[in-house]
């Protein structure tokens, strides 16, 4: 599997992937977090997370507080990343620790790159700059929206417009990192956007079917895209042939929406029902590493964690109405003074400032009293 410079930002995702498929310990896919700020993105990196996924329903949620429904543009992803990019790139431990951490690779949701050609150059160069080692480009009509959310309600352009989308983003890129574009010079030390990578995705499966995926996706291969990401396959056995149709150097990933609670590491599920969106079952990153598959995308797992600590918290903090009782209240986290019948998963204060810096900032003051 041929690789980028070892300077360049796409490297450290190039060499993660690499490691796995050499790798005889374990077969499984590689855990791929969808994170939707600068706070949920630390916390997976300071637990390890070998990527991270800039979602762009994420974003849309956590920031604005609106659907996936093209209501966020660049300027407000290209934000998101360079702020996601910042809060990772160092970890909060003692200087003497500091050498041995390696931050994660980011992908970042590129959606349709906003536009038309114009539009995509800056899409392409401005993630690029903001520290992208990978950016995602998808074959929906501008505005677009979350797939699996959606349904067969998406609108998609036709196969030339997809494949001209894909190849406009490669040539984004390549103008990028020969200095053409975005104020970029390839004589400048600084390795941030150097080579980043093109996801080339299609949403197409609901609206033209599955020989329309292979299709494209074997044009996205053939143009150079160096990841092909297949949205809302609708079995095991189509992702299977896909993955059989593909180069097997190609980098590939599923993503999935888990409808209901299970661990995205195990095995069987125990009969929870858990699935990846409109009833299908939940693979685990076993399943997916076994279909030959590199990346397994949970996009909004820790959105929907969040929203549903958040929600309880809020039901206890106020008094609402219990949903398993109605009618009945629950007592409050605070109000009261009483502990709260439910308990619900909430950091020491200690902690929270461990994760945000708090240390490492008392250290850097103690030693610069500027």
């Amino acid at each position: 599997m041929p690789g980028p410079p070892p300077q360049s930002a796409s490297y450290p995702l190039y060499s993660t992937i690499l490691q796995h498929r050499q790798s005889k310990s374990s077969s499984a896919a590689i855990p791929l977090a969808g994170v939707h700020d600068a706070l949920s993105a630390k916390i997976f990196a300071q637990h390890g997370a070998p990527v991270l996924f800039l979602s762009g329903f994420g974003v849309s949620a956590s920031l604005l507080g609106v659907p996936d429904a093209g209501m966020t543009n660049l300027v407000e992803m290209d934000m998101m990343t360079r702020h996601v990019y910042s809060a990772i790139r160092y970890r909060n431990v003692d200087h003497a620790d500091s050498s041995s951490y390696s931050p994660p690779p980011l992908i970042v949701d590129g959606d349709t790159g906003y536009g038309g050609p114009s539009n995509m150059m800056r899409t392409i160069s401005s993630l690029s700059r903001s520290g992208a080692a990978a950016i995602s480009i998808e074959d929906q009509v501008f505005p677009k929206k979350c797939t699996i959310a959606a349904g067969s309600k998406i609108q998609i352009v036709t196969r030339d417009e997809a494949i001209e989308r894909v190849r406009g983003a490669i040539g984004a890129r390549d103008l990028h990192y020969n200095g053409v574009v975005g104020n970029y010079s390839s004589n400048n030390n600084n390795d941030i956007g150097k080579e980043t990578w093109i996801v080339g995705r299609t949403d197409c499966r609901m609206a033209y079917g599955f020989n329309e995926v292979i299709e494209r996706c074997l044009q996205f291969e053939e143009l150079g895209a160096e990841v092909i990401y297949a949205e809302n396959l609708q079995s095991v056995e189509e992702y299977q042939i896909l993955r059989d149709r593909l180069d097997s150097c190609t980098i590939t990933m599923i993503a999935q929406v888990q409808e209901s609670l299970m661990s995205v590491g195990g095995g069987d599920d125990g009969g929870s029902g858990s699935s990846r969106g409109n009833g299908k079952p939940l693979l685990t990153l076993q399943d997916i590493g076994e279909l030959g598959y590199d990346l397994a995308l949970f996009g909004v797992t820790p959105l929907q964690c969040v929203v549903g600590a958040l929600d309880a918290t809020a039901k206890q903090f106020l008094g609402s109405p219990d949903d398993d009782h109605e009618g009945s209240m629950t007592t409050g986290l605070i109000l009261g003074g009483e502990q709260s019948p439910t308990p619900i998963p909430m950091a020491d204060f200690s902690d929270v400032k461990r994760v945000v810096g708090f240390d490492h900032l008392e250290r850097f003051e103690t030693e610069f009293p500027c």
